[in-house]
C-alpha cells in the first residue's frame, strides 16, 4: 500500500514532513543536507491499536550522489483527541547483522569488558573479516582471565593489569592445572593470530575456538563452584 503523506490530516502532517524532511547526514555522501522525498509506503498496520509503521523513501540533494535513502517510523494515531496530531517515532533501520551468544550469566557480569569483545569477534566473523578474527579473540582471553584473577586479587589490581598474560596465568593459575594449560593454549594460539609470523601452522582459528569455548566453560564452573561453597560454608 503506498501512502502519499501529503494527502494526510493537515494538523498531523507538521510532524510527519518534520520528521521525514528534517537535515540530515547523508549515509552515502556523509555530507549534511535536507533530503528530498519521493514517497511514503505503509508496512504494517494494527488495526486494534491504530499503530502504524511507514518506510519513507528519500534522496540526497547532491548532484554527484542521489543515493536513495530511508527512514522508519511508526505513528500512533490512537490517542488523538479534539484533533491532536498523530505522535511519530523513528525507529532503528539497520542492515548489521546480529550476534547471539550462550555465555553464561557469572561469565557476563565477571567480565563485561570480555562479552562485548567477545560479540565483535563474532560478527567480525559474520562479516568474513578473517584477519581481525583471532587478534579478537586474542584480546577477549585476556579481558576474561585477568578479570577471572582480580575477583580474587583485588588488592593487586594495578601490578596484574600491567602485567603480560602469560605471566598471570603463570603465576595466578597454578591452582587448577587444567584451566592453566587451557588459559597458556588460548594465549599461544591468540598470540599466534596477532604477530607477522605464524608458528603453530597445524591450528586454525577453529581450535582456538574451541580452547576458548572451554576456558569459558572451566571459568564459569570456577564461579559457580565457589557460589556453592560460600552457601555450604558461609
Amino acid at each position: 500500500m503506498k501512502y502519499n503523506v501529503f494527502q494526510e490530516n493537515a494538523k498531523s502532517i507538521t510532524d510527519e514532513k518534520t520528521l521525514i524532511n528534517s537535515p540530515m547526514t547523508c549515509p552515502h555522501c556523509f555530507r549534511q543536507m535536507k533530503p528530498d522525498h519521493i514517497e511514503t509506503v505503509i508496512v504494517h498496520y494494527e488495526q486494534r491499536s491504530r499503530l502504524t509503521r511507514k518506510v519513507a523513501i528519500l534522496k540526497c540533494t547532491y548532484s554527484d550522489c542521489l543515493k536513495p535513502i530511508m527512514r522508519y517510523y511508526e505513528e500512533d494515531s490512537a490517542g488523538i483527541v479534539g484533533g491532536l496530531p498523530a505522535d511519530y517515532r523513528e525507529l532503528p533501520l539497520s542492515y548489521s547483522k546480529e550476534v547471539k551468544t550462550d555465555l553464561p550469566k557469572n561469565i557476563q557480569e565477571l567480565s563485561p569488558d570480555f562479552v562485548n569483545n567477545y560479540k565483535e569477534t563474532l560478527l567480525a566473523k559474520e562479516y568474513c573479516l578473517n584477519e581481525l578474527i583471532g587478534m579478537g579473540y586474542r584480546k577477549s582471553i585476556e579481558f576474561l582471565i585477568k578479570d577471572f584473577v582480580l575477583k580474587t586479587n583485588q588488592a593487586e589490581n594495578l601490578k596484574i593489569n600491567q602485567m603480560s598474560l602469560k605471566t598471570v596465568i603463570d603465576n595466578y593459575l597454578t591452582a587448577n592445572e587444567k584451566l592453566q594449560t587451557l588459559g597458556l593454549a588460548c594465549a599461544y594460539l591468540g598470540n599466534d593470530f596477532t604477530h607477522y609470523e605464524r608458528r603453530n601452522l597445524d591450528k586454525d582459528i577453529e581450535d582456538l575456538e574451541r580452547f576458548l569455548r572451554l576456558l569459558v566453560s572451566y571459568i564459569s564452573n570456577e564461579l559457580t563452584f565457589a557460589e556453592a561453597d560460600i552457601f555450604v560454608n558461609p
